[in-house]
């Protein structure tokens, strides 16, 4: 081919033909800019089409970590809520004046536990590590900001470190000054005087700040497991259409 043209240029040069020599020679340079330009539109459409796999890859792998993190929460709010319903029992055991009842075991002996989720931010990190600008739907990419970033972060910041900071200055001092476990079985605990306890404002206090402290929890982990689930559906939507296409 290249032959072909020198062999055209020649020929006019030796006829002596400038004007239509320069008319080719501006032909053949446009006709090298747009394969240069071809190239570059093939260039990057592949690129765009890599970018595009990788995308798609990185959504299904958030989905996964999205759906680990739904049953995580769901399991944890249904542990919290059993907690929170024998702290309830003791509350009200107190406020009617009831004597003391083995059904209570279970909630003295939960008294300083509680139960804290376990969430993966891997892919998310990956995310933003290769450019959240990955992902096209802007829709989406700022719903996927906003769940990890608003609310499992608020769950972990706030949350999380106030059950931590509670148990450690507040709840564990309760335990130790009116609460006794069995040596012989430590999942099992009762109050030292339960009438006594009952007559006693600061445990009355602490129990009905850490009522407080655990439904805001559950009610935390809710919030946080449907934005997930709602994310869930959008990014189960964004890869359908991006299949039919």
């Amino acid at each position: 081919m290249l032959r072909f043209f020198r062999q055209i240029r020649q020929r006019l040069l030796t006829e002596n033909k400038f004007s239509k020599y320069l008319l080719y020679a501006i032909g053949e340079i446009l006709l090298v800019v747009i394969g240069i330009l071809i190239a570059l539109q093939v260039n990057n459409w592949n690129e765009e089409r890599k970018a595009g796999q990788v995308e798609l890859s990185l959504l299904e792998e958030l989905k996964a970590d999205l759906e680990y993190s739904k049953k995580e929460l769901q399991q944890v709010s249904d542990t919290n809520k059993e907690y929170l319903e024998g702290y309830r029992l003791i509350h009200s055991y107190i406020e009617e004046d009831r004597a003391y009842n083995a059904v209570l075991d279970s909630a003295f002996t939960n008294l300083d536990l509680w139960s804290q989720p376990y969430l993966s931010t891997m892919t998310y990190e990956t995310i933003k590590t290769k450019g959240i600008d990955l992902i096209q739907n802007d829709s989406l990419k700022k719903q996927i900001v906003e769940v990890y970033n608003l609310h499992i972060q608020s769950l972990i910041d706030d949350m999380v470190k106030w059950e931590w900071s509670f148990s450690q200055n507040t709840t564990q001092r309760m335990m130790v000054q009116h609460v006794r476990r069995n040596i012989d079985n430590p999942y099992v605990a009762r109050p030292n005087d339960f009438e006594r306890l009952k007559k006693d404002d600061e445990f009355k206090n602490f129990l009905s700040i850490l009522i407080v402290v655990r439904n805001d929890n559950v009610d935390y982990t809710t919030w946080t497991r449907e934005a997930i689930e709602d994310l869930i559906r959008q990014i189960n939507k964004e890869l359908q259409s991006r299949k039919t296409d």
